[in-house]
Protein backbone atom coordinates (compact mmCIF):
# COMPACT_ATOMS: atom_id res chain seq x y z
CA UNK A 1 0.00 0.00 0.00
CA UNK A 2 0.92 3.44 -0.53
CA UNK A 3 0.51 5.76 2.44
CA UNK A 4 -0.95 9.13 0.88
CA UNK A 5 -1.44 12.25 2.46
CA UNK A 6 -3.16 15.27 0.66
CA UNK A 7 -2.92 18.56 1.11
CA UNK A 8 -5.23 21.45 -0.08
CA UNK A 9 -6.86 24.36 1.89
CA UNK A 10 -10.43 23.56 -0.22
CA UNK A 11 -12.45 20.33 1.41
CA UNK A 12 -14.43 20.25 -1.95
CA UNK A 13 -10.97 19.29 -3.51
CA UNK A 14 -9.78 17.40 -0.23
CA UNK A 15 -12.93 14.88 -0.67
CA UNK A 16 -12.85 14.73 -4.65
CA UNK A 17 -8.97 13.41 -4.27
CA UNK A 18 -10.24 11.03 -1.63
CA UNK A 19 -13.53 9.93 -3.08
CA UNK A 20 -11.43 8.92 -6.11
CA UNK A 21 -8.78 7.50 -4.63
CA UNK A 22 -10.60 4.72 -2.66
CA UNK A 23 -12.64 4.03 -5.79
CA UNK A 24 -10.45 3.94 -8.49
CA UNK A 25 -6.81 3.58 -6.48
CA UNK A 26 -7.60 0.43 -3.91
CA UNK A 27 -3.79 0.22 -3.34
CA UNK A 28 -3.23 3.94 -2.04
CA UNK A 29 -4.02 4.53 2.30
CA UNK A 30 -4.86 7.84 2.68
CA UNK A 31 -3.37 8.53 6.38
CA UNK A 32 -4.28 11.95 6.57
CA UNK A 33 -5.82 14.99 4.86
CA UNK A 34 -4.91 18.88 6.00
CA UNK A 35 -5.74 22.45 4.75
CA UNK A 36 -2.76 24.35 5.17
CA UNK A 37 0.70 24.40 4.72
CA UNK A 38 0.94 24.82 8.93
CA UNK A 39 -1.26 21.51 9.22
CA UNK A 40 0.34 19.51 6.07
CA UNK A 41 3.54 19.65 7.87
CA UNK A 42 2.45 18.41 11.18
CA UNK A 43 0.44 15.87 9.03
CA UNK A 44 3.66 14.57 7.23
CA UNK A 45 5.72 14.77 10.01
CA UNK A 46 3.68 12.47 12.03
CA UNK A 47 2.64 9.88 9.72
CA UNK A 48 5.81 9.60 7.24
CA UNK A 49 3.71 8.67 3.95
CA UNK A 50 5.23 7.62 0.83
CA UNK A 51 2.97 10.04 -1.55
CA UNK A 52 1.49 13.65 -0.72
CA UNK A 53 -1.07 15.10 -3.02
CA UNK A 54 0.36 18.90 -2.44
CA UNK A 55 -2.05 22.01 -3.48
CA UNK A 56 0.49 24.89 -4.81
CA UNK A 57 -1.70 28.00 -3.71
CA UNK A 58 -3.00 27.88 0.19
CA UNK A 59 -4.32 30.68 2.54
CA UNK A 60 -1.42 30.18 4.87
CA UNK A 61 1.09 30.21 1.82
CA UNK A 62 2.15 28.06 -0.76
CA UNK A 63 3.20 24.55 -1.14
CA UNK A 64 6.44 25.44 -1.68
CA UNK A 65 6.62 26.85 1.72
CA UNK A 66 5.80 23.62 3.39
CA UNK A 67 8.56 21.89 1.48
CA UNK A 68 10.82 23.98 1.92
CA UNK A 69 10.43 23.37 6.06
CA UNK A 70 12.06 19.54 5.61
CA UNK A 71 15.82 19.27 5.49
CA UNK A 72 15.05 16.28 3.33
CA UNK A 73 12.14 15.44 1.13
CA UNK A 74 11.73 11.65 0.95
CA UNK A 75 8.54 11.44 -0.01
CA UNK A 76 6.77 11.75 -3.48
CA UNK A 77 4.63 14.79 -4.86
CA UNK A 78 1.93 15.35 -7.08
CA UNK A 79 1.07 18.72 -7.00
CA UNK A 80 -2.27 19.90 -7.49
CA UNK A 81 -3.14 23.61 -8.94
CA UNK A 82 -5.98 25.39 -10.73
CA UNK A 83 -3.01 27.51 -12.55
CA UNK A 84 -3.50 28.37 -16.05
CA UNK A 85 -1.61 26.95 -19.61
CA UNK A 86 1.77 28.56 -18.43
CA UNK A 87 2.09 27.04 -15.15
CA UNK A 88 1.68 23.50 -16.62
CA UNK A 89 4.78 24.63 -18.98
CA UNK A 90 6.71 24.99 -15.88
CA UNK A 91 5.73 21.22 -14.41
CA UNK A 92 6.51 20.01 -17.46
CA UNK A 93 9.82 21.71 -18.15
CA UNK A 94 10.50 20.41 -14.17
CA UNK A 95 9.93 16.83 -14.67
CA UNK A 96 7.09 16.67 -11.88
CA UNK A 97 4.28 15.32 -11.54
CA UNK A 98 0.62 17.19 -11.48
CA UNK A 99 -3.07 17.19 -11.72
CA UNK A 100 -5.37 19.90 -12.74
CA UNK A 101 -8.32 20.87 -10.82
CA UNK A 102 -10.90 19.79 -11.47
CA UNK A 103 -9.39 16.62 -11.08
CA UNK A 104 -9.60 13.72 -13.59
CA UNK A 105 -10.07 10.20 -12.72
CA UNK A 106 -8.06 8.77 -15.03
CA UNK A 107 -5.27 11.37 -14.71
CA UNK A 108 -5.53 10.88 -11.07
CA UNK A 109 -4.73 6.37 -11.67
CA UNK A 110 -1.96 8.21 -13.97
CA UNK A 111 -0.12 9.76 -11.44
CA UNK A 112 -0.49 7.31 -8.80
CA UNK A 113 0.75 4.75 -11.42
CA UNK A 114 3.75 6.97 -11.90
CA UNK A 115 4.26 6.74 -8.62
CA UNK A 116 4.57 3.62 -7.72
CA UNK A 117 6.79 2.95 -10.91
CA UNK A 118 9.37 5.64 -9.79
CA UNK A 119 12.26 4.23 -8.67
CA UNK A 120 13.77 6.87 -6.58
CA UNK A 121 12.07 8.37 -3.68
CA UNK A 122 10.86 12.19 -2.79
CA UNK A 123 11.98 14.63 -4.80
CA UNK A 124 15.20 16.46 -4.72
CA UNK A 125 15.63 20.24 -3.56
CA UNK A 126 17.34 21.35 -6.80
CA UNK A 127 13.98 20.33 -8.42
CA UNK A 128 11.51 21.75 -6.28
CA UNK A 129 14.01 25.19 -6.49
CA UNK A 130 13.79 24.44 -10.44
CA UNK A 131 10.07 24.63 -10.54
CA UNK A 132 9.95 27.63 -8.14
CA UNK A 133 11.89 29.48 -10.76
CA UNK A 134 9.92 28.17 -13.72
CA UNK A 135 6.30 29.06 -11.85
CA UNK A 136 8.06 32.44 -11.84
CA UNK A 137 9.00 33.28 -14.57
CA UNK A 138 6.93 35.16 -17.83
CA UNK A 139 4.21 33.33 -19.77
CA UNK A 140 6.76 32.36 -22.64
CA UNK A 141 9.52 31.42 -21.68
CA UNK A 142 10.59 28.81 -18.71
CA UNK A 143 14.59 29.48 -17.28
CA UNK A 144 15.34 25.69 -16.54
CA UNK A 145 15.04 22.48 -17.35
CA UNK A 146 15.16 18.76 -16.24
CA UNK A 147 16.92 16.35 -17.85
CA UNK A 148 16.64 13.15 -16.94
CA UNK A 149 19.26 10.58 -17.57
CA UNK A 150 20.75 6.99 -16.13
CA UNK A 151 21.61 8.47 -12.79
CA UNK A 152 18.93 10.49 -12.26
CA UNK A 153 18.72 14.02 -13.59
CA UNK A 154 20.57 17.31 -14.58
CA UNK A 155 18.81 20.86 -14.25
CA UNK A 156 19.95 22.73 -17.05
CA UNK A 157 19.60 26.93 -17.65
CA UNK A 158 16.93 26.88 -21.25
CA UNK A 159 19.40 30.13 -22.62
CA UNK A 160 23.02 27.91 -22.38
CA UNK A 161 21.93 25.23 -24.62
CA UNK A 162 23.42 25.42 -27.67
CA UNK A 163 21.96 22.23 -29.48
CA UNK A 164 20.19 19.06 -29.20
CA UNK A 165 21.14 16.12 -31.01
CA UNK A 166 19.31 12.66 -31.33
CA UNK A 167 21.15 9.85 -30.41
CA UNK A 168 19.27 6.80 -30.89
CA UNK A 169 16.42 6.61 -27.81
CA UNK A 170 18.95 9.72 -26.29
CA UNK A 171 19.32 12.99 -26.47
CA UNK A 172 22.87 14.76 -26.02
CA UNK A 173 22.58 18.51 -25.27
CA UNK A 174 25.83 20.54 -25.93
CA UNK A 175 25.62 23.50 -23.58
CA UNK A 176 27.75 27.14 -23.06
CA UNK A 177 31.32 26.05 -21.79
CA UNK A 178 31.90 23.09 -24.05
CA UNK A 179 29.45 21.02 -21.81
CA UNK A 180 27.96 17.49 -22.95
CA UNK A 181 24.72 16.45 -20.98
CA UNK A 182 23.07 13.13 -22.33
CA UNK A 183 19.35 12.79 -21.32
CA UNK A 184 17.55 9.33 -21.34
CA UNK A 185 14.67 11.24 -23.32
CA UNK A 186 14.68 11.47 -27.34
CA UNK A 187 14.43 14.11 -28.88
CA UNK A 188 10.79 14.00 -29.71
CA UNK A 189 10.03 15.10 -26.50
CA UNK A 190 12.77 18.04 -25.44
CA UNK A 191 11.25 19.46 -29.15
CA UNK A 192 7.55 19.70 -27.52
CA UNK A 193 9.27 21.25 -24.72
CA UNK A 194 11.58 23.78 -26.36
CA UNK A 195 9.65 24.85 -29.87
CA UNK A 196 8.14 27.74 -28.34
CA UNK A 197 11.56 28.91 -26.26
CA UNK A 198 13.47 29.51 -29.19
CA UNK A 199 14.86 26.34 -30.67
CA UNK A 200 14.29 25.35 -34.15
CA UNK A 201 14.24 21.49 -35.29
CA UNK A 202 16.25 21.71 -38.45
CA UNK A 203 16.79 17.89 -39.34
CA UNK A 204 16.02 14.60 -37.57
CA UNK A 205 18.22 14.16 -35.51
CA UNK A 206 19.27 18.29 -34.52
CA UNK A 207 17.18 21.10 -32.51
CA UNK A 208 19.11 24.12 -32.68
CA UNK A 209 18.75 27.60 -29.99
CA UNK A 210 18.70 30.45 -32.74
CA UNK A 211 20.39 32.43 -30.63
CA UNK A 212 23.66 30.61 -31.05
CA UNK A 213 23.62 30.24 -35.20
CA UNK A 214 26.60 31.83 -36.35
CA UNK A 215 26.18 30.76 -40.41
CA UNK A 216 24.74 28.51 -42.71
CA UNK A 217 26.79 26.78 -45.84
CA UNK A 218 25.87 25.70 -49.03
CA UNK A 219 26.51 21.98 -47.75
CA UNK A 220 23.66 22.51 -45.86
CA UNK A 221 25.61 22.58 -42.48
CA UNK A 222 24.57 24.96 -39.78
CA UNK A 223 27.65 26.86 -37.25
CA UNK A 224 26.56 27.68 -34.20
CA UNK A 225 28.69 29.06 -31.38
CA UNK A 226 31.78 27.11 -29.72
CA UNK A 227 32.12 25.36 -32.96
CA UNK A 228 29.11 23.03 -33.15
CA UNK A 229 27.75 21.88 -35.79
CA UNK A 230 24.33 21.40 -37.33
CA UNK A 231 22.85 19.85 -40.51
CA UNK A 232 19.97 20.76 -42.46
CA UNK A 233 17.23 18.86 -43.52
CA UNK A 234 15.91 19.44 -47.35
CA UNK A 235 11.87 19.16 -45.37
CA UNK A 236 13.33 21.66 -42.95
CA UNK A 237 14.45 24.20 -45.15
CA UNK A 238 11.67 26.50 -45.83
CA UNK A 239 11.61 26.75 -42.44
CA UNK A 240 14.46 27.16 -41.57
CA UNK A 241 14.91 30.23 -43.74
CA UNK A 242 11.91 31.98 -42.62
CA UNK A 243 12.77 31.76 -39.27
CA UNK A 244 16.28 32.69 -39.36
CA UNK A 245 15.03 35.19 -41.63
CA UNK A 246 12.98 36.81 -39.04
CA UNK A 247 15.57 36.12 -35.82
Amino acid sequence: MLRAVIIDDERPAREVISNYLREYCPDVEIVATASSVRTGYSAIKKTSPDLVFLDIQMSDGKGFDLLAMFDRIDFKIVFVTAFSEYAIRAFRFSAVDYLLKPVRIDELVDAVAKVRAATDRGISSEIVNALMKNIRTDSTRQSSLIIPNLKGFEVLRVPEIIMCQADGYCTNFYITGQRKVISSRNLKHFEGLLADQGFLRVHHSYLVNLEYITGYTRHGEINLAEGLKAYLGDSYKAEFARRFAAK
